[in-house]
């Protein structure tokens, strides 16, 4: 007994230290990815890049890793050639990177003044949760999913009865549906997959309730339509998210409107009459003058109409203007520009900015065809200039270290 014990304590130790040394060979090794002039695309980068991607994403791209890695040997290719023009020492980019510098301060005195004092407990997520699933105009937080389970020709109303009666016990549709049909389909309400269904069938859809469903014939074929919500537990980060957005947002009314209480401000809304006045003053908050170009600012980044919108309402332009002000000179006054977070989020937002002014100088074309194949031939050349190379065996063979928070959406496996 004591020598069948210390055999597989031995065993376990040998399989840890073998797991942890191949595990730290990988870390320590760093494969080679791809080669993009003098820079090397190694797999940290390739894992950091995946990390920054919105989580509904990384799925994709854990399944194409090629893909994945073909943009950013792009984003590097025009990067470089940024770099190769000067852009970094223009006007506008040094605009760009100030700009950007004062948000990102913005957004870290957000963070330590408001954000980061915000709560949410389970039960509020769990209470909204259920607020969400009984909406009647549906959900924009929790999604709305169609079952479409096959019937067996001869057998459709034993069938449809087990399934009511399995569903009024509270069982889930899927379990039901697997001992009581040929198969289902799950599908997510406006997802492409349910766009590319009949529009009779997608009628049907929008006009169950949840939690609903029962017998349809649609030619020869007997179905049963069930439509659910999907379970907390796939949403419970977005609702989270919701909630503290939410929390947020009335925490920061509330902070500004204590510091606006305590600045000096004074508004001249008819300066916005002529949004092309630009050096005409919009306000003054503590002696600092806005003028409508700063205003202006707010604008930038949005459709016509979204524009349109704003200008119509200049009062509330205005005053976002102002709190975005006093926001800034808050951030000044402690100095957060000089703050390592900050300094750090803009070298890494320097790139960025960069790609996106030598893709606005030299990508011609007014329609989005037009600019895409202006840009497909400038990348044809900067990557045959630049001799890009890339190890397909080291993309393949790459360890990636698994996450429970890098999910699909509907809670798939982890990357």
């Amino acid at each position: 007994m004591r020598l069948t014990t210390n055999l597989a304590v031995c065993v376990t130790i040998v399989l840890l230290t073998t797991t942890g040394c191949i595990r730290r060979s990988l870390k320590k090794q760093d494969l080679l990815l791809a080669t993009v002039g003098e820079k090397k695309i190694r797999e940290s980068d390739f894992r950091a890049q995946l990390e920054r991607l919105d989580p509904t994403l990384r799925g994709k791209y854990r399944r194409n890793r090629a893909a994945l890695l073909d943009k950013m040997i792009e984003e590097e290719l025009l990067y470089q050639h940024a770099l190769d023009r000067n852009l970094a020492g223009t006007p506008e980019a040094k605009k760009r990177l100030s700009r950007l510098e004062e948000e990102i301060a913005i957004q870290r005195l957000m963070q330590l003044e408001v954000l980061s004092k915000v709560t949410v407990s389970k039960e509020e997520i769990e209470k909204r949760y259920l607020q969400e699933v009984n909406r009647r105009e549906g959900s924009s937080i929790v999604k709305s999913i169609l079952y479409i389970s096959n019937l067996e020709e001869n057998n459709v109303r034993e069938q449809v009865n087990v399934i009511e009666r399995e569903l009024r016990e509270g069982l889930s549709f899927p379990e039901v549906a697997k001992r009581n049909s040929l198969g289902y389909q799950m599908l997510e309400l406006d997802s492409a997959d349910f766009n590319d269904l009949p529009q009779e069938v997608r009628k049907i859809a929008v006009m169950l309730n949840n939690r609903s469903g029962g017998p349809i014939n649609l030619g020869p074929n007997p179905f049963y339509f069930f439509k659910d919500t999907e379970p907390l537990s796939s949403c419970f980060r977005r609702i989270r998210r919701a909630i503290r957005d939410e929390k947020g947002e009335r925490a920061l009314r509330k902070w500004l409107s204590s510091r606006r209480a305590a600045s000096t401000i004074r508004l001249h809304e008819e300066a916005l009459d002529d949004m092309n006045r630009t050096a005409a003053a919009a306000a003054e908050v503590n002696g600092v003058s806005l003028t409508v170009g700063d205003v202006a600012i707010l604008l930038e980044g949005l459709s016509v109409q979204q524009r349109r919108q704003k200008v119509a309402d200049k009062k509330a332009l205005l005053d976002e203007a102002v709190d975005r002000e006093i926001l800034r000179q808050e951030a000044l006054k402690r100095r957060l520009h000089e703050a390592k977070f900050v300094k750090e989020r803009l070298a890494k937002e320097r790139r960025r900015i960069l790609v996106e002014l030598v893709i606005e100088q030299d990508v011609a074309g007014i329609t989005p065809a037009a600019r895409e194949e202006s840009l497909a031939g400038l990348l044809a050349e900067l990557k045959k200039a630049a001799g890009v190379k890339i190890v397909a065996e080291n993309l393949k063979k790459m360890y990636i270290p698994s996450s429970k928070d890098i999910q699909d959406i509907f809670g798939g496996e982890p990357i």
